[in-house]
């Protein structure tokens, strides 16, 4: 038995079908919009974070870049000093039996 395009059944159940269709949108959407409001605020929080770490890893490379400066400027101070100490080394040659003398001279009150 064929149902006829005229009977009401068949609109009801379409009228059904529709409504049905209807709230099971209203409530995906609603959940899409909860969890994107979800993920909105959680990736806010992240990107605040990423930012509290950039700022730290700027401040870490200024401190890096001002301990690399003074530990050239050290390197140039012990170049310096070394250069003067090799320069007062050989502006003053000591003989090896300088340190006789020394004794010599100590003792020599004795002779």
């Amino acid at each position: 038995m064929k149902e006829s395009a005229s009977d009401f059944s068949i609109v009801k159940n379409y009228v059904e079908l529709k409504a049905k269709y209807d709230t099971e949108m209203r409530t995906v959407t609603e959940s899409s919009r909860a969890l994107e409001g979800k993920y909105k605020s959680h990736i806010a929080m992240l990107e605040s974070e990423i930012a509290k770490r950039n700022e730290y890893i700027k401040t870490q490379e200024a401190k890096l870049q001002e301990l690399t400066q003074k530990v050239a400027e050290k390197d140039e101070q012990i170049k310096n000093l070394g250069g003067q100490l090799n320069k007062i080394k050989m502006g003053s040659p000591q003989a090896p039996g300088a340190d006789a003398d020394a004794k010599k001279s100590k003792f020599g009150m004795f002779k």
